[in-house]
């Protein structure tokens, strides 16, 4: 059976990376920050599954959880986990850029370096981006920038590790769910050229694909799943609409 690890699994798209890849024949390592109990709910249900509770902010955590796989092989690493705060640009706090480069940015790299013996011949690992790190931001600077920095890392991973057959891949969603109490959310749906935001497994299938055979010479590239939601200048959309 193959394995791979997954950060951040308790929720929202990291539960739904799990579920697709458990479907799909894997031992899923999954991490957890805070959220036991719908970690424990889905080790349950899913039963091919260990896992590990881990704060990536914590720089000592992410290496206990590397001494605890130091004996396990792996077919594919995930590193979903990640933290926005936000926060206007006068009252920012450098300890919440520190954290969010940490956990966004800092883990994945350190994960990948130190699992780097592991990873079996075919192995593929995947860093969950966003389309955030695609564009400026105005008050989540330190999201935006560590998305930015996890794309570069995709290719210079995706450069070390290739002569090995290990892929490495990122994945840039844009808009996931339906929070239609969210004016950004709700505006975002209506932006869109499919006209709705991304299920998340819909993010899944995406993860699973670029971990198949048929995703064989995909490397060291970041793919958008936006729906073509970044293709629209919101003005020349109302120039049009304006006709």
């Amino acid at each position: 059976m193959k394995s791979v690890l997954i950060t951040g699994i308790s929720r929202g798209i990291g539960k739904a990376i799990a579920m697709k890849l458990s479907s799909d024949g894997y031992f899923i390592h999954g991490t957890y920050s805070t959220s036991q109990s719908e970690a424990n709910e889905l080790k349950n249900k899913l039963k091919n599954m260990e896992i590990y509770q881990v704060d990536f902010s914590d720089r000592n955590q992410t290496l206990n959880l590397i001494k605890s796989l130091k004996d396990i092989k792996l077919d594919g690493l995930v590193n979903n986990a990640g933290t926005i705060i936000f926060e206007k640009f006068d009252n920012l706090e450098i300890t919440n850029w520190d954290k969010v480069l940490e956990v966004n940015l800092s883990a994945p790299f350190i994960l990948s370096h130190a699992l780097r013996n592991q990873f079996n011949s075919g192995a593929t690992i995947v860093n969950i981006a966003s389309t955030d790190g695609m564009t400026g931001s105005f008050a989540s600077i330190s999201y935006s920038a560590s998305k930015a920095g996890l794309i570069n890392i995709t290719q210079s991973l995706g450069n070390i590790f290739g002569p090995r057959k290990i892929r490495v891949v990122g994945i840039a969603p844009g808009w996931v769910g339906t929070g239609m109490d969210s004016p950004a959310i709700k505006e975002a749906m209506e932006t869109n050229p499919l006209g709705r935001n991304a299920d998340q497994k819909e993010i899944a299938n995406v993860v699973a694909f670029v971990m198949s055979e048929g995703a064989s010479f995909i490397n060291g590239t970041t793919i958008k799943v936006d729906g073509g939601y970044t293709n629209v200048e919101p003005i020349l959309k109302k120039e049009a609409e304006s006709l």
